[in-house]
């Protein structure tokens, strides 16, 4: 038994006596939504955690798991697959990818959702729709049309996915050292194509990187993602597409445009873990973890 005394890291002594996986994730928000998918019956296997550390993005739970799994391999991170992007081989993985979750050689115990972020499955794997239409008083209902919204949210998932595209460009050029930062929220706002364009310059400028180098990136990004989608059918290339937009801001642009409530979050979750998507996040994150499959 070792002296506990002489163990100052109390994250690293609790880690070795937990006998569980430990899965750090991004966001409280993460959390939640992956204990709602994998569902009730796993907690003596499985635990989803936020490393109390602040910091950005992916940052903390990657530190987590370079700083604590060599002592202990139970420990995991989950990210959002846009964080793969500028790994080696990440934008290839992420593109290509047919799970619900996807690794890569290094970091070890690293995983990657193959959706750009959490809000990308409440939007994919629900009848996002259908709820939409849902949200009226008896007075109105009937006049909102399902075609009509349909239309309008993907409208909507289109253009964040041009800007998914545009911060991808930027994570690759970053991970080269030749533009400072990544360019997020490009296409958030409401701007006409002439608008948005002329952001794009000031930002990339700003971020110490020439237009055309950032134009040839981006045109890069965008080959390769249209000739992945030209083997693919109309529903695979609508799938690739949702999964590659930007969820966060497709989702408040829906909430903002429909007049919803944020916590229409929860039902779309729940909904989530009764879908088929639930079933493969489930077997995906247990095969990766080791954890069995009757579990």
């Amino acid at each position: 038994m070792p002296d506990l005394s002489a163990l100052k890291d109390t994250t690293a002594l609790r880690h070795r006596y937990v006998r569980k996986v430990i899965v750090y994730v991004e966001s409280d928000s993460d959390a939640n939504l992956f204990r709602t998918i994998v569902g009730p019956g796993y907690n003596e296997h499985i635990q989803f955690e936020t490393p109390p550390e602040k910091g950005k993005g992916c940052g903390p739970a990657k530190a987590y798991v370079v700083k604590y799994r060599k002592d202990n391999p139970q420990v995991y991170a989950l990210l959002d697959g846009e964080a793969a992007v500028p790994e080696t081989d990440g934008f290839e993985h992420f593109v290509k990818s047919n799970a619900a979750i996807f690794s890569l050689d290094e970091p070890e115990g690293v995983l990657y959702l193959a959706d750009h972020e959490a809000e990308n499955i409440l939007l994919r794997q629900t009848n996002i729709v259908a709820y939409i239409v849902d949200q009226e008083t008896l007075a109105e209902l009937g006049k909102k049309k399902p075609a009509e919204i349909a239309q309008k949210v993907s409208s909507i998932v289109e253009r964040q996915f041009m800007g998914a595209l545009c911060k991808y460009a930027s994570y690759l050029l970053h991970a080269k050292g030749k533009i400072s930062g990544v360019l997020g929220g490009t296409h958030a706002a409401e701007r006409s194509d002439a608008e948005i364009l002329q952001l794009l310059e000031d930002r990339v400028l700003k971020g110490n990187c020439d237009w055309p180098t950032f134009k040839a990136e981006l045109d890069k990004v965008q080959e390769h993602v249209v000739v992945h989608m030209e083997t693919m059918d109309a529903s695979g290339k609508t799938t690739t597409k949702w999964r590659l937009a930007d969820g966060k801001i497709a989702l408040k642009h829906m909430q903002h445009a429909y007049r919803i409530s944020p916590t229409w979050e929860v039902p779309l979750a729940k909904e989530v873990a009764q879908s088929d998507y639930a079933k493969q996040f489930r077997e995906d994150l247990f095969r990766f973890t080791k954890i069995p499959a009757a579990a």
